[in-house]
């Protein structure tokens, strides 16, 4: 990690106008002292989004999203804090000479980029430019490529014979060792440096960044027919297969403003539809999903669209994708089934643009996909198969994350099969109840990472209450000396309900006493990185002109806070009730139910 001084990054903010810099993404509107604009975040058909030029924050009113210069550059752009402190630097004019001495893998693989980037550039040249490589742009043609998608992807061809490039490469003052380092060459048995893709087209595969960092290159000649049909680099220190999302890098604006990802299988089926409007398109790179791949997705949206070809390899693809989203919490899957198994890139070019739309208008949830998906493995036409089917059913309508999703599902199965809703409804529970006791472990660190979302979502889980006293004592806290009096009489020290919430005080009871007491606190945001904290942050400051210290308001903030954690305190203890009541344990029941009515008494 890059270490950037703190009075670097004061700098730097002090000397960029938020105003100057939003400007640059979308187009914002003077509106009394602040600014407004469509929100770059999320779809936005009516203007949400609000900058201040006086406090130097933004908020959008309908996503929620929030911050200072250096936030808008992370969610913008993708980008660490570290990287978004240097862009803003960039546009400040700003010299900022950045302390390396933790960085020096980055300095190790720059000619792993560099000669990346030179050979893609290489590839691509060669492919529009050369009359040996028309054959190549031929058949992207017929695979009805426009000449600007081409350019888009810098797709290229590399030359049958290696020694040209070869060549190049020593003239660019690269090393045989540097060349071997990057994947792209190998040596042959005489010892000769070779390039891995010759003949091939080429697909270069960029990071999050939009550097590339490696290369997929496609057969396509009928004199290629015995050969593997894709060859990839092989994994390099600046490669991980099991990591690298192909052009989510170009899909990231239109992901964010929409709020989902499509997610296809190869790289033709992302170019296909990105040149037919639906730019929020990403592949998997030809791998199976993985954590990575979610946790890297569910940054920039909470849901995903599921895209993957209509042969029976690709719904196998689809259910195990879907296994791996229902382990993970914050994001939402769905999927398309492709008619005819066909590919996304075959029928976008044989249906076209609003055919293809209507099949992400129809996305079935993960459910119906497995209600149907899994019917070829019983025997409907007999009892015994049909129960087998609806118990398989139930622990799936178990594994819902909705309460009201599964609601729905449980009242349709009761429908569907002419049986009792509170039946099939008990049987749900126990199989949380199993699912509990199966991987409490993991439940507990999932748990622990759901808390720190203050979204939308998440409130009907921790108190809004709770949260908007939090937001109260922050305030107070970051403009009026008087509470900090208060806070320093109190009996014990201050713990607020939300996580998020209680590191965000924490950073500015640090800052509050490290820099001498300096209110107002407004500059505490030079000192957030954390993009979730600094939406709750911002939410604070944009109420500044709103409020006056009051002591009995910081006293009701504080009882409010005890109140949510005694519910949330009692809402557990009621979870282990009824399991106490399903295994009968009489004694340790009426134990937990004096404990909860001692609890509910206190905030009574």
């Amino acid at each position: 990690m890059v270490h950037i001084p703190q009075e670097m990054i004061e700098k730097i903010r002090s000397q960029t106008n938020i105003v100057d810099l939003i400007g640059q993404y979308v187009d914002l509107n003077k509106r009394g002292n602040n600014y407004i604009a469509s929100c770059p975040f999320h779809e936005d058909r009516n203007p949400s989004f609000s900058v201040s030029q006086d406090k130097q924050i933004f908020k959008c009113f309908s996503c929620g999203r929030g911050g200072n210069v250096f936030s808008f550059i992370q969610e913008m752009e993708g980008v660490s804090f570290p990287e978004a402190v240097q862009k803003v630097a960039e546009f400040a004019h700003v010299p900022l000479n950045l302390d390396l001495s933790q960085d020096k893998p980055t300095q190790a693989h720059s000619h792993l980029y560099q000669i990346h980037q030179w050979v893609a550039e290489f590839y691509h040249y060669y492919l529009v430019n050369t009359k040996k490589a028309q054959p190549g742009l031929a058949y992207l043609q017929d695979r009805q490529l426009a000449t600007e998608t081409i350019e888009t992807f810098q797709l290229g061809m590399a030359p049958q014979n290696s020694d040209l490039l070869i060549n190049l490469i020593q003239e660019k003052g690269f090393s045989q060792e540097q060349a071997l380092q990057s994947g792209i060459f190998y040596l042959d048995q005489q010892g000769q440096l070779v390039d891995r893709f010759r003949g091939r087209l080429i697909f270069p595969l960029r990071n999050q960044q939009g550097r590339v960092i490696a290369f997929s290159g496609r057969a396509f000649l009928d004199s290629q027919a015995d050969q593997a049909k894709y060859i990839n680099s092989p994994e390099t220190e600046i490669f991980n297969k099991s990591r690298l999302i192909y052009n989510l890098d170009l899909a990231r604006p239109a992901s964010r403003k929409l709020g989902y990802h499509i997610v296809c299988e190869g790289y033709m089926d992302v170019i296909s539809l990105y040149q037919a409007g639906f730019e929020n398109v990403v592949a998997t790179m030809g791998t199976s999903l993985t954590v990575n791949h979610l946790e890297s997705l569910r940054k920039i949206a909470s849901e995903i669209i599921f895209v993957f070809d209509g042969d029976q390899a690709g719904q196998k693809a689809t259910a195990r994708a879907f296994d791996l989203v229902q382990k993970l919490d914050q994001i939402q899957a769905k999927t398309i089934k492709i008619p005819n198994q066909l590919d996304p890139d075959e029928w976008i070019k044989k249906y076209g643009r609003e055919s293809f739309q209507k099949l992400i208008d129809q996305a079935e949830s993960f459910y119906e996909f497995q209600r149907e998906y899994i019917k070829p493995q019983y025997q409907l036409n007999d009892d015994q198969g049909l129960a087998q089917y609806i118990e398989h059913l139930i622990q799936l309508i178990s594994q819902i994350k909705s309460p009201v999703e599964r609601s729905l599902r449980i009242t349709d199965l009761s429908r569907t099969y002419q049986l009792e809703e509170a039946m099939i409804q008990e049987q749900v529970n126990r199989q949380i109840l199993h699912q509990v006791d199966q991987t409490q472990e993991q439940s507990q660190v999932v748990g622990s990472a759901t808390t720190v979302d203050l979204s939308p979502r998440m409130e009907e889980f921790y108190s809004k209450e709770a949260l908007q006293s939090e937001k109260t004592i922050l305030f107070n806290l970051i403009f009026y000396p008087r509470a900090w009096q208060f806070i320093e009489e109190l009996d014990q020290p201050i713990v607020l309900f939300h996580p998020l919430a209680q590191e965000l005080f924490l950073i500015v009871q640090e800052y509050y006493y490290e820099e001498g007491n300096p209110l107002p606190l407004t500059q505490v945001t030079d000192r957030v990185t954390d993009v979730r904290m600094n939406d709750l942050l911002t939410s604070i400051l944009w109420e500044s002109e709103k409020l006056d210290f009051n002591r009995k308001v910081m006293e009701d903030c504080l009882a409010t806070i005890e109140r949510a954690f005694i519910k949330q305190e009692v809402k557990e203890l009621s979870e282990e009730l009824n399991q106490l009541r399903l295994t009968n344990q009489k004694n340790k029941e009426n134990q937990t139910m004096l404990r909860i009515m001692t609890l509910l008494r206190k905030i009574k």
